[in-house]
């Protein structure tokens, strides 16, 4: 760790974002960077590592608890995971992702939000990730490493899914599913 000092870039949150954006300014090594962290690293640490507790991580000083607004179509009691530490989400709940669908995204836009359509997205998203998953529209070298979920999901995402009757699709060109 660096003394503190004078720095040409500050992240504050060293979260997925966060952690992306320091490690981009930082291939520079003309460049000073600080990144700040309210949680600690998840280095070695078995509490945060191991997908099949992540549940345990909510209200645990892992996480910043935030609970869901109550929404006009369901969904009112959930909590919103937010990972306190190094790494953030991705560290918290072993980079579970999901890619926005080309739909909502689209939609976005033609409701005013200039840079927000899928055609603008999901080329920044591929160079982000680096993904074991199927298709040419996944990143092969980003800084941010997903994986599929194995059929043998330990935390039982898949499970859930089938339970509540919601078919399985590839996500391909990315599709809505509704009931």
């Amino acid at each position: 760790m660096i003394e503190a000092g004078e720095f040409d870039y500050v992240i504050a949150g060293g979260g997925t974002a966060g952690c992306v954006v320091a490690a981009r300014l930082s291939e520079n090594p003309n460049v000073t960077v600080c990144l700040l962290e309210a949680g600690p690293s998840d280095v070695n640490d078995g509490a945060i590592l191991r997908l099949e507790d992540w549940m345990y991580l909510l209200d645990s000083g892992y996480d910043w608890d935030y609970l869901v607004e109550p929404q006009e179509k369901g969904n009112s009691f959930l909590r919103h995971a937010r990972a306190k530490v190094l790494g953030g989400c991705s560290s918290h709940n072993s980079c579970i992702a999901f890619w926005t669908p080309k739909e909502d995204l689209d939609e976005w836009a033609a409701n005013g939000c200039e840079g927000w359509s899928a055609a603008e997205c999901w080329p920044r998203i591929r160079r982000l990730e680096t993904n074991d998953g199927p298709g040419d529209h996944h990143g092969r070298d980003g800084p941010v490493n997903i994986r599929t979920v194995p059929p043998e999901d330990p935390c039982g995402v898949a499970r859930c899914w089938r339970q509540r009757r919601r078919p399985a699709c590839r996500r391909r060109a990315s599709t809505r599913v509704r009931r």
